[in-house]
Order: C-alpha cells, then structure tokens, then sequence
C-alpha cells in the first residue's frame, strides 16, 4: 500500500493505490485525456506526485469518455 505520509509517489505507488498495473498509470498519463493529473515534479525523467494530488483527484469511471466535454467546460 503508498504511504500516504511519504513526499512523493511514484507510478508504483499510485497503480498499487488505485489497483491497476504500473503500466496503465504510464498508459493515462500518455494520452493525456485527464485519466491522470500533471505530476508535481520530475526527478530525472520520473514523473512523482504528491499523495494529495492522487488522494484528491476524482478518476473517471470505468468507461467515461474523457476525450468528450462539455461547451461549458472547454470554455472555461
């Protein structure tokens, strides 16, 4: 289980958070359709986000389209 007290997680830690392969964390944050938020910072070429970041982002649903929005949010 990520520590939620640690500075930073890893793809790791969030895939392990969130029940998903390391892979998949990788696979939404290429195709940058909102699956996944910016990360915090990049050590190296190692993307890392604070646990908060993680704990409070809301991840769509099994099967939400995230490359469809509304007027309004494209907008805004």
């Amino acid at each position: 289980m990520a520590d939620p007290n640690a500075d930073y997680w890893t793809v790791t830690d969030i895939a392990d958070h969130w029940g998903v392969t390391p892979q998949t964390i990788r696979t939404y944050r290429s195709r940058k359709r909102g699956e996944l938020p910016e990360p915090d910072n990049v050590f190296g070429r190692s993307p890392v986000w604070k646990p908060a970041t993680i704990l409070g982002f809301t991840r769509p649903g099994r099967g939400a389209r995230t490359d469809l929005k509304s007027s309004k949010e494209q907008t805004a």
